[in-house]
């Protein structure tokens, strides 16, 4: 692994397969409307993120730490490469916190999925060593109008507070602000508060959120007497129900789109995106219901469904009656309390999040899987978040190939989770050997009676070499077949 005394690491935008690029976070005058973050609130005389944090950093620079768009010294026409300006020592990885990106492309189109160029260079060298496409997930989907656009069952018409209709009834832009300021009359009418002429309004700023807490001194001031935002949204709503029917608004056991891309993006960004949604996992499986999340006992950010959850073992030794459970919990989904695993293989690392976790060598979790709900890979063959895998094994899923990051390799069974070679001539017509040292080791990927699990799958179209003195006596196994020692030999 390299530190930053060995290498620079930057960032620039990339256009994807669809041509989509976002370089700039700044407006175009008269073409493209992206933000008025950095703004002047005519109220006020500050900028926006200003009145919001505390903090006046320039168009197309983030918070605290510095980070920049590639297009900050000329927008729409510079794609500078930004140093990623914090080295983690203890973790050894680069970091770039807070680009101020936004789910806007330079051509005005939505875009959640845009990609940077992640490139690595000797320092002082303007030579690339390596370059890797990257996804910067970004959405700003809410459906607040669902329920508080006027007229909705949260801002009823016939109610006494005055609430906002929209300007333009066919904008949706214009739909969702009016909404957003009849959650402010809301507030203000059950909680004796005036959010209404305060604005803007950063609901982070009373209820804290770890997601926002950029220095991680935890909460501070009125965030201390208050309760956290994650536990007021999600209690608050979870314990809603319909005046006429008396159900739940947002059903523990509901679809997605009925309850959490009411307000996560959502029904249009869909963020549970990678393997886990293609398999058919709801957030619900994971997290429990809104109940569960807003309970008292979950610390938001924190308190996490965990891999082991799940991936509770191998076929020597697991909970329950598959490799792979679907629901990351045993007790009721309004407390969701995440299984843990006596087989750690798939574990995380203790008392750390999967996102911040390392293994093999200190490779970051998400290094070889992807982020915590784009896990690769993506079932769209398209998407930008299969292209990084793309790039460095040839085919999308798990970085499983060796080959991705060895030039070369004993053979061994010290790969990540015990693994053993993958996509490798030597392993395929030399690995006798290591069953008949240790059978056990073999058995847990490939089955007690190694007819092959869903560990053993492959995961790209393969082709083996059955000896090493003919090169023509091969046999081809296709994507996903679970590998036994039957498919080519009888059994030991």
């Amino acid at each position: 692994m390299l530190d930053s005394t060995q290498v620079d690491v930057d960032y620039r935008a990339v256009a994807d397969g669809g041509g989509s690029i976002n370089s700039t976070s700044q407006n175009q005058a008269g073409s493209v409307d992206k933000t008025n973050f950095w703004a002047i609130n005519p109220a006020t005389g500050n900028s926006f993120v200003s009145d919001l944090f505390g903090l006046d950093p320039p168009p197309d620079e983030g918070l605290l730490f510095g980070q920049s768009m590639p297009g900050i010294l000329d927008p729409y026409n510079a794609n500078d490469a930004q140093a990623f300006n914090h080295y983690d020592a203890d973790k050894k990885w680069f970091a770039a916190d807070g680009v101020p990106i936004l789910p806007i492309d330079d051509s005005g189109q939505l875009n959640a999925y845009p990609l940077m160029r992640v490139s690595a260079s000797l320092p002082g060298s303007s030579d690339t060593l390596a370059s890797l496409d990257v996804v910067l997930p970004v959405a700003s989907e809410a459906d607040c109008q669902n329920c508080h656009a006027a007229g909705e069952i949260a801002a009823p018409l016939d109610s006494s507070i005055d609430f906002l209709l929209p300007d333009d009834i066919n904008d949706p832009n214009s739909v969702l602000q009016a909404a957003k300021s009849n959650i402010l009359m809301l507030h203000d009418a059950e909680h004796g508060t005036d959010l209404v002429n305060a604005t803007p309004v950063l609901c982070a700023g009373c209820h804290y959120s770890a997601a926002l807490d950029l220095t991680g001194t935890g909460p501070t001031g009125q965030q201390l007497l208050l309760d956290s935002m994650s536990r007021v949204m999600h209690d608050h709503h979870g314990r809603l129900t319909d005046p006429d029917t008396a159900e739940p608004l947002f059903p523990a056991d509901g679809s997605l789109e009925e309850t959490c891309y009411q307000c996560h993006p959502g029904k249009v960004t869909q963020c549970l995106r990678g393997a886990m949604g293609a398999a058919g996992i709801s957030c619900q499986d994971c997290h429990g219901s809104m109940l569960a999340v807003g309970g008292d006992e979950r610390r938001p950010w924190l308190d996490e469904p965990r891999c082991e959850s799940c991936h509770t073992g191998d076929a020597n030794s697991h909970l329950g009656d598959s490799l792979r459970l679907t629901q990351a919990w045993d007790d009721a989904i309004d407390s969701a309390t995440p299984r843990l695993a006596s087989n750690r293989r798939f574990a995380e690392n203790s008392a750390t999040l999967y996102r911040n976790s390392l293994g093999h060598g200190g490779v970051a979790c998400e290094g070889c899987h992807g982020s915590t709900h784009a896990i690769w890979p993506n079932p769209l063959a398209s998407a930008n978040d299969n292209l990084a895998a793309i790039q460095l094994q040839g085919h999308a899923g798990t970085l499983s190939d060796c080959g991705s990051c060895h030039t070369s390799l004993p053979l061994t069974l010290d790969g990540p989770h015990g693994m053993h070679n993958v996509n490798s001539r030597g392993w395929n017509l030399e690995h006798e050997d290591f069953y008949e040292d240790n059978p056990s080791a073999c058995r847990s990927c490939h089955g007690l009676n190694l007819e092959g699990t869903v560990l053993s799958m492959t995961a790209a179209d393969r082709t083996y070499l059955r000896d090493d003195d003919d090169d023509d006596e091969t046999l081809f196994v296709a994507k996903g077949t679970e590998v036994s020692c039957s498919l080519c030999h009888d059994k030991p």
